[in-house]
């Protein structure tokens, strides 16, 4: 038998729009490389997919409130890469 789980993501807040954004009509996916470390903490965020007005720089704030319980390996906390998306889109 494992104890080996991946991490968990408990939150994700949502980013929001800019209000230029909002103005100029950008719609799309921000797309970001993260390390879920073994602490908790969100780490070295990467940028893998931008979008303009500001909508990046509001993705990064918020993958970085983001709260998970670490993933496991042989039964200890251990850092884990992970790929976060934010769609911003009009409903």
């Amino acid at each position: 038998m494992t104890s080996d789980k991946k991490a968990v993501l408990i939150s994700k807040p949502e980013p929001g729009f800019t209000e230029e954004a909002r103005q100029h009509n950008v719609q799309g996916l921000v797309r970001l490389s993260v390390v879920l470390s073994s602490n908790g903490q969100v780490k070295d965020p990467y940028i893998l997919q931008t979008l303009s007005h500001g909508l990046t720089l509001k993705a990064m704030q918020a993958v970085l409130k983001i709260k998970f319980v670490p993933a496991m390996k042989d039964g200890r906390p251990v850092s884990q890469f992970a790929t976060i998306e934010y769609s911003f889109n009009f409903i």
